[in-house]
């Protein structure tokens, strides 16, 4: 029997459309971790989140034969959890959303440069955590979970603008926050 560790999503999502147990589990391993702090994000709340992951998992393991391939399996969990996360926050509060201005260029330098700069995690964390919501789940996506423009605006289920403009905010608030933080 082939080592599905040693598989790419695709092998582990065709295997457990077929039942594979151990596959399964490769999969939730690789992706436990970046899908709970995704949706921890978005609920600020742990619980909350290990719950939408435990049922993403579970429809990923329910709807494995489904998986077309339009995207890549991760990005497909990560639009499971997304719905999940959106329909929890919506039974709790109502959503408002504004329009992002998608005309601003960007010209700031990359966060991975701006988080080397700092050497300081506990900083970042903080100006992370001064973002929005939607700022910090695209700047998380992009540069922790290494995700493209396009593959962000599937989850979020906005356009590649959007995401575009929500990253440039961030990083200039990100700057910002950091530059502060440092002269102090």
């Amino acid at each position: 029997m082939a080592d599905p560790l040693k598989g790419d999503d695709g092998i582990l999502i065709q295997n457990i459309a077929q039942g594979d147990k151990l596959a399964m589990r490769t999969l939730y391993e690789r992706h436990s971790a970046g899908l709970s702090a995704f949706v921890n994000q978005r609920l600020r709340d742990p619980v909350e989140a290990a719950d939408i992951v435990h049922d993403t998992f579970m429809e990923v393991w329910t709807k494995a034969s489904s998986f077309q391939g339009r995207s890549s399996v991760r990005s497909w969990m990560f639009s499971i959890a997304r719905n999940k996360a959106v329909d929890r926050i919506r039974k709790l509060a109502p959503v408002q959303i504004s329009e992002p201005d998608e005309t601003i260029a960007d010209e700031t330098p990359q966060p991975e440069k701006i988080i080397e700069n700092t050497q300081d995690a506990s900083r970042v964390r903080t100006c992370l955590g001064a973002l929005s919501d939607a700022q910090r789940i695209a700047i998380t996506l992009a540069f922790f979970e290494d995700m493209t423009y396009r593959e962000i605006s599937s989850i979020e289920g906005v356009s590649e603008g959007t995401i575009k403009t929500r990253i440039f905010h961030a990083k200039k608030l990100l700057m910002h926050c950091l530059s502060k933080d440092k002269s102090n």
